[in-house]
């Protein structure tokens, strides 16, 4: 790990901590070849060495997969649910769905892929420029959610940057999934003026696994963005627009599902306007608008081309921020109020009525100096969701019901310097979620998702209270963290097997209530530091949930303890690693759901990077589960079916200019 001051500077500074600048002029402790500085503010220093811990650069080069859930399988707390590898999303710390965000730039991905595990992340992992798990109080600057976490998703369409001329161009190709990917952009600026271009596009044929291939689980996308940003004095205006088209498939042939699979198409649109205004004389304060407008049109294709389910999403939002350096005594502050409008349409074989939506939210997050070390950080979020279903004649008009939700969520973070490069920090929380169209209003079957689903029209918002300690030391031969955490759901929605069957479809019944439950938990990371030389990195997470349901049932949908660890060797251009991935059996399951065993893979990565005439050129190759192990992910809906993908040989070349 390396940490400059100029990045942790910057860093805490986009972060929303803040670090003035007469404190370059301080005392930095270098520690090998991290550099920490030993008189900051300890909260945004450590938020400036959280930042190292994001997926960006060689790291995230190394890291690419298919999707971005398999792109950040190896950050600490973070599993995969899947059913099939274009529906793989993010899990964190045992919780999915919308209690895990994805957002780009700094907004929602504006997809359906928190609805349901058979609906894909509608976002090409190949253009991402920065993948980040954002944690603590600053979850409460995108969702209510304080339990589970949100990912960032960073690509700059909107290009605020006065860089002369850049781009990049990167291929991908693997053997698990044959096919290939591609992407190529570009950023230009003259006279005031910033724009960019980018397009990419991606061709993969059915998952190759050890007991053999998965039919129908192809995948076809395309996407592009535009983007522009001129400077005028004191303001800084920015547009861009992105596409995104993908057609994937969801396997069949076995009970419950569609002989041959289904096939899924889906386009979406965005629309992204933001402005930027710094008052004179503090141009470490700014005024943040963003308008975003989004269209996303969903088909499921099932039998002979007939249309089995559809979906159009139109969703406008508005967020409006404001940053302080300093406040009196509080630094890095943000205040920001969000308005949100989204109508879902559903058509075919679906029987949720088609809904109109509203949120509204105003939150705040800043830090303050305690004593001896100890600073703090608090944030809270606080608003309320509106659902106005209409008429439809496949729901049960006794299920339908006009709903509000006033909702509020707080978080504390205290963090204490205990040494040079050493801290604690708690965490405590309030965590809050309004249920989700589906979890409300669904009463009949989803063939793709091969279940029969039942919601609730009378549910109460998901409400609990947690905390998480953390202890993170960045030492001259070897930085570590270690943390653990807990959370205590007076009220936790989840979608659960019933052990009844549809029998006009042969689906097994899920229905979602509300109750008690402790999910908690424990993660680990360490690595060595150097520049060169032997290199060691591991990777540990653990997590536990259960309802208070008369006999302390256990969650549904909780990923086993897994272990990632990594041994490789780095010369100036070149560096090689070997690695192990390995997973216990999943024993602690819901009453009607099925365990899973154990694992152990082995992989091999080479990288090769060089500069050449003002250009800087990438190929990573990678040998992922190496003896072909059997794999099942307990958090895929496939895993009784087939296994995960087995031998995998990639390859990823990237040019930068």
């Amino acid at each position: 790990m390396k940490t400059s001051l100029l990045r942790v500077a910057m860093g805490s500074l986009l972060l929303g901590g803040f670090l003035p600048f007469s404190f370059a002029q301080e005392f930095v402790q270098d520690l090998g070849s991290a550099t920490v500085e030993d008189d900051k503010p300890t909260q945004a220093l450590l938020e400036g060495l959280r930042e190292e811990d994001d997926l960006r650069d060689e790291e995230l080069e190394r890291e690419i997969s298919t999707t971005i859930a398999e792109t950040i399988r190896n950050e600490p707390d973070v599993a995969i649910r899947s059913m099939g590898p274009a529906a793989a999303r993010p899990v964190i710390k045992g919780l999915s769905g919308s209690h895990v965000e994805v957002t780009e730039d700094g907004s929602f991905s504006g997809d359906m892929s928190a609805t349901s595990p058979d609906h894909a992340v509608a976002s090409e992992v190949l253009t991402a420029h920065r993948l980040r798990v954002l944690r603590g109080p600053r979850i409460l600057q995108y969702s209510y959610s304080a339990a589970g976490g949100v990912v960032q998703v960073e690509r700059g369409d909107i290009p605020f940057d006065d860089s002369l001329f850049h781009g990049y161009v990167t291929w991908y190709a693997e053997s698990g999934q044959p096919g290939y990917a591609t992407a190529a952009g570009a950023n230009a600026f003259a006279k005031g003026l910033s724009v960019k271009g980018e397009v990419s596009g991606r061709h993969m044929g059915d998952m190759r696994t050890p007991d053999g291939k998965l039919e129908n689980t192809q995948i076809d996308n395309g996407s592009g963005a535009v983007g522009a940003a001129y400077g005028m004095g004191r303001f800084r205006l920015g547009a861009s627009y992105r596409w995104f088209d993908s057609d994937y498939g969801i396997p069949g042939g076995f009970i419950g599902g569609h002989p041959n699979g289904v096939d899924i198409s889906l386009w979406k649109r965005d629309l992204t306007l933001r402005g930027f205004y710094l008052p004179a004389g503090a141009a470490q304060d700014t005024l943040d608008a963003t308008v975003r407008i989004n269209r996303y049109h969903h088909r499921e294709f099932e039998g002979e081309g007939a249309v089995g389910a559809e979906f159009a999403v139109n969703q406008e939002s508005l967020r409006l921020e404001k940053f302080m350096a300093n406040l009196g005594p509080l630094f890095g502050v943000r205040l920001g109020a969000e308005l949100d409008s989204r109508s879902v349409k559903m058509g075919g074989y679906v029987f949720t009525p088609p809904t109109c939506s509203y949120a509204s939210a105003l939150y705040a997050v800043a830090s303050t100096d305690g004593w001896s070390g100890l600073e703090m950080t608090f944030s809270g979020r606080f608003g309320g969701a509106f659902f106005r279903p209409g008429e439809s004649v496949v729901a049960d008009k006794e299920t339908v019901e006009d709903r509000n939700f006033v909702l509020w969520a707080i978080d504390a973070e205290f963090s204490q310097r205990v040494g040079v490069g050493k801290f604690v920090t708690l965490d405590v929380f309030r965590t809050t979620r309004a249920p989700t169209i589906e979890e409300l209003y669904n009463q009949g079957p989803h063939l793709a998702a091969y279940t029969y689903e039942k919601g609730y029209s009378r549910l109460d918002a998901e409400s609990g209270y947690g905390t998480e300690l953390e202890y993170r030391d960045y030492g001259e031969y070897v930085s570590w963290r270690v943390a653990a955490h807990g959370t205590w759901f007076t009220n936790h929605l989840a979608p659960r097997a019933t052990g009844d069957t549809n029998w006009s479809q042969l689906l097994p019944v899920y229905r979602v209530r509300g109750d008690e439950a402790l999910l908690f938990g424990a993660s680990a990371t360490a690595q060595t530091v150097a520049e060169q030389g032997l290199r060691a990195a591991t990777s540990a997470s653990y997590v536990r949930g259960v309802f208070r349901d008369g006999d302390w049932g256990d969650m549904p949908q909780i990923p086993p303890f897994k272990f990632h660890g990594e041994l490789g060797y780095l010369w100036r251009h070149v560096q090689t690693s070997a690695y192990s991935d390995f997973a216990l059996a999943q024993n602690f399951v819901d009453r009607y759901e099925e365990s899973t065993p154990g694992y152990v893979t082995f992989g091999l990565v080479l990288e090769i990077r060089w500069e050449l005439a003002l250009a800087r050129y990438s190929l990573v190759f990678r040998a992922d589960n190496l003896f072909d192990a059997d794999v099942r992910n307990h958090l895929s809906r496939l895993k009784s079916v087939m296994p995960e993908k087995g031998r995998n040989l990639s390859v990823l070349g990237r040019m930068q200019f």
